[in-house]
């Protein structure tokens, strides 16, 4: 009986990856999300069932979640830049999944990142502030 690769092979764990934002390691990063959706929508024509699905634009869209001190480094970088925040910046941010078991090493390079908004804020008793950073990308490359 002939193994079954997928069956074989060890999940990616959060140790298992690095980040990259422009060139350089993100170490105070608590959360990722990304991904592409596409605008999607029945085609109707005689009666009332649709005839077929129609695709419109693909939208890439993700968010970030760093420690305060990140986002700081992050608005000096976009003041040294000549931008006011860090939604002035364009970048692009590189996550690599590394091998474990029988899963191959992977990378998946968002292409033309630009962060649209970002909060500050404490709570009673925090240890630490945590800033969600949603952003758009133009292209998700996967290696």
């Amino acid at each position: 009986m002939s193994a079954i690769s997928f069956f074989d092979s060890k999940e990616c764990e959060w140790a298992d990856m690095t980040i990259s934002v422009s060139g350089s390691p993100l170490t105070k990063i608590r959360a990722l999300k990304y991904g592409v959706k596409t605008k999607k929508e029945h085609l109707y024509a005689a009666g009332d069932d649709p005839i077929s699905i129609q695709s419109g634009n693909r939208e890439p869209t993700g968010s970030f979640k760093v420690l305060k001190s990140a986002i700081d480094a992050m608005n000096e970088a976009a003041l040294a830049a000549g931008g006011r925040d860090i939604t002035d910046l364009v970048f692009d941010i590189v996550v690599f999944y590394k091998p474990a078991g029988a899963r191959p090493p992977q990378t998946d390079t968002l292409v033309g990142c630009e962060v649209s908004a970002f909060d500050k804020g404490w709570q009673q008793g925090a240890t630490n502030m945590d800033v969600e950073l949603p952003f758009l990308f133009l292209n998700l490359v996967s290696a």
